[in-house]
């Protein structure tokens, strides 16, 4: 394998796999990159062994895990499977040898040129990813709540409703994003440690396989906007303005 196919996605090939996430035929609720983004890091660092044939698809339906997208052709196919691959790769690899390095990948609000960072499509994917073997994060989800914190406010439907009481300032909501990869870090590190344990002791890694918990209360991305601008959801408020 060449050299060029471990390297990290360049900024132009995040928004060719964007887009193809946004528009690619036979996928409705297909997650787009910030999601994607937390939902592998999420299978990076739990637990136990994800198989891509099992989290892929769910990256193409983030609510059922049933629809796959319609391929242009087996290039087109190749290609989209191997940045896909190559993200993941590269989340695992930085959070192995650089984790000082590591930062999520999210959209921000232009904010008259004042960016506020977007973190609840980011934790969305990644509790998306801790549904693929909630019995294997329980130690962490109710064993640390600090060590969670964050991406259960930003990424959960309960954690939601606490945003709205908490009226978070712009500073406050900063610090979270800020505190955001140190969270990543030592959720990985603990897992880790735990799998050098496993193989030490002779005892194969865990292979989790779970069926997430669908929100019946969320927008659907290709539903109408419920702002009523008559738009699609992810083309209107469920849309990000760029990369951060």
């Amino acid at each position: 394998m060449k050299l060029t196919d471990q390297a990290p996605l360049t900024k132009a090939e995040i928004e060719e796999l964007d887009q193809f996430l946004l528009n690619a035929k036979g996928i409705e609720e297909s997650m787009d990159i910030s999601t994607l983004d937390g939902f592998l890091t999420a299978i990076v660092c739990g637990p136990k062994t994800i198989m891509p044939s099992e989290w892929m698809r769910w990256v193409w339906d983030m609510e059922k895990g049933e629809d796959a997208p319609e391929f242009e052709n087996q290039a087109q196919a190749q290609r989209i499977l191997g940045l896909l691959m190559r993200h993941m790769n590269d989340i695992a690899r930085t959070l192995h040898t650089s984790p000082e390095q590591y930062e999520p990948l999210l959209m921000e609000n232009p904010n008259d040129g004042d960016p506020i960072p977007i973190l609840d499509e980011w934790c969305s994917g990644f509790m998306k990813g801790v549904q693929l073997d909630q019995d294997g994060w329980l130690p962490v989800i109710a064993g640390k709540p600090d060590w969670m914190s964050t991406i259960l406010l930003y990424g959960t439907e309960e954690g939601w409703e606490m945003l709205k009481r908490k009226n978070l300032s712009l500073d406050e909501h900063k610090a979270l994003v800020d505190g955001l990869p140190e969270t990543v870090r030592r959720v990985h590190t603990l897992w880790l440690g735990q799998r050098h344990k496993q193989i030490e002791e002779g005892i194969m890694p865990e292979v989790a396989r779970r069926e997430p918990v669908r929100n019946p209360n969320k927008v659907g991305r290709n539903e109408p906007c419920p702002c009523g601008s008559g738009k699609k959801f992810k083309q209107c408020h469920g849309s990000a303005d760029r990369l951060h």
